[in-house]
């Protein structure tokens, strides 16, 4: 499905470990955290970038991002440290993106997916009568595309 997608690389998480088959890509987006943020770092190019959804925040974030005071970029900093000692360890900079809600966005979303220039993988569509099978449906952990809860019937 990947490759159909579009991917040149395709691993096998149950069978592979990225960080053993990857190597000096341009820049990475995580969207796990914990230790696949950290050997993240090592596929990618001196001097690239990692932007992760589901690390720390760093202290970045605090000023640009959320527009916060030091006190935040404080905290931000203290508890984005060992990540961002890692990162400097193989010579890329980090970066946690905040997430905004874009009425804007979604709209040109909308737009790439109508034109077909954006393709949706559905996996699964649930009855929101059956929003609990749903959520059991994605803590298994293996849905190949989005599970979506549809509201009223058609």
């Amino acid at each position: 499905m990947v490759r159909k997608l579009g991917a040149d690389v395709v691993v096998d998480y149950a069978r592979e470990h990225f960080d053993q088959v990857l190597r000096d890509y341009d820049g990475a987006l995580d969207l796990i955290g914990g230790d696949t943020l950290l050997k993240t770092f090592g596929v990618v190019k001196h001097g690239a970038k990692v932007v992760s959804i589901a690390g720390v925040p760093e202290p970045q974030t605090a000023s640009k991002d959320l527009q916060a005071g030091s006190t935040l970029a404080t905290l931000f900093w203290a508890a984005s440290w060992k990540i961002r000692r890692q990162a400097r360890k193989h010579g890329v900079a980090y970066r946690y993106l905040f997430m905004h809600p874009s009425g804007s966005q979604l709209s040109e979303l909308a737009t790439l997916i109508d034109q077909q220039k954006l393709e949706v993988v559905i996996d699964h569509i649930f009855p929101f009568a059956q929003i609990a099978d749903a959520f059991a449906y994605l803590e298994q952990g293996h849905a190949k595309g989005k599970v979506v809860v549809q509201m009223v019937e058609h």
